[in-house]
């Protein structure tokens, strides 16, 4: 082998390399928003933080979203995350290996909290008896077990 034909080998490596160093993936986000904002956000249940909020996610397929804000009650919505085209077999080693620039793959989801009715004085108190008498008559039954 040439000195030429040597060094030719050793650049076309390198190259491959660089390309291979500096070639994108794909960035898989779910983007998910509430009103009221600011609510908990949970995904699978593994908490992302307040909305507006990102989840990055590696693998396509259904995931459950949660939201809770004080004053409201709580959401949950399935999520079906489906794969593009360019993420099926074949076509996913070119996206995610040699085309050199990143491919932002974003999904959102919109959740509208309804606010719990406010409640009187008067209501509250009679759910706390009925948490109470609740409470004495579990705590006779366990009694009665042997």
């Amino acid at each position: 082998m040439g000195e030429g034909t040597y060094t030719l080998a050793v650049g076309r490596t390198a190259l491959l390399a660089l390309l291979l160093l500096s070639a994108a993936c794909v960035e898989r986000r779910l983007h998910i928003r509430t009103d009221p904002e600011g609510a908990a956000v949970r995904v699978n249940g593994r908490d992302v933080g307040p909305s507006p909020a990102v989840w990055r996610f590696h693998h396509y397929g259904t995931v459950l979203v949660e939201a809770s804000h004080p004053g409201h009650e709580p959401e949950q919505r399935v999520v079906e995350l489906k794969t593009p085209w360019y993420q099926r077999p074949v076509a996913d080693f070119f996206a995610d290996v040699l085309l050199p620039k990143r491919i932002r793959d974003d999904h959102e989801v919109s959740m509208r909290l309804t606010p719990l009715p406010d409640m009187t004085e008067e209501q509250v108190a009679a759910g706390r008896e009925r948490l109470a008498a609740a409470a004495r008559t579990a705590r006779s039954e366990a009694r009665k077990r042997p």
